[in-house]
């Protein structure tokens, strides 16, 4: 019997598969936090209290010669430290896994940077040995 194929393996621990398009040239995939409450970077504050949604997208690792595409839905929580300047926090990621502002997962950074380097590297010592 061949082993059944699970979408949540595609995605970095952490995020959870909602939705799975596979097309021709891309692998899109619709994914969230897997856990029920975020935690307030600056005051430290955990919260349930989910105040609103949004999509933000990421590339992550290619996958059978189609590139993959994250959509990540991120929660905005209300922040209920009454101590708390800002009152409205949007959920953060795991560095590890998607960081902040970040458009490409950090599995997909790291090799994209090791490319780079290697390619930068290499024709600069060709150059400096001629």
């Amino acid at each position: 019997m061949r082993p059944r194929f699970r979408p949540s393996s595609l995605v970095p621990a952490g995020l959870v598969v909602d939705h799975l398009d596979v097309g021709t040239d891309r692998i899109s995939l619709v994914v969230r936090s897997g856990s029920a409450k975020a935690t307030y970077p600056d005051c430290r504050t955990s919260s349930r209290r989910i105040q609103s949604r949004y999509q933000r997208r990421a590339a992550d690792l290619p996958l059978g010669g189609r590139r993959v595409e994250l959509q990540v839905m991120v929660r905005r929580f209300w922040c209920d430290a009454a101590a708390c300047g800002r009152k409205i926090f949007a959920e953060r990621f795991s560095e590890d896994v998607l960081p902040t502002f970040a458009r490409r997962t950090s599995r997909l950074e790291q090799i994209v940077h090791q490319l780079g380097s290697h390619s930068v590297v290499g024709p600069v010592q060709a150059s400096l040995s001629a």
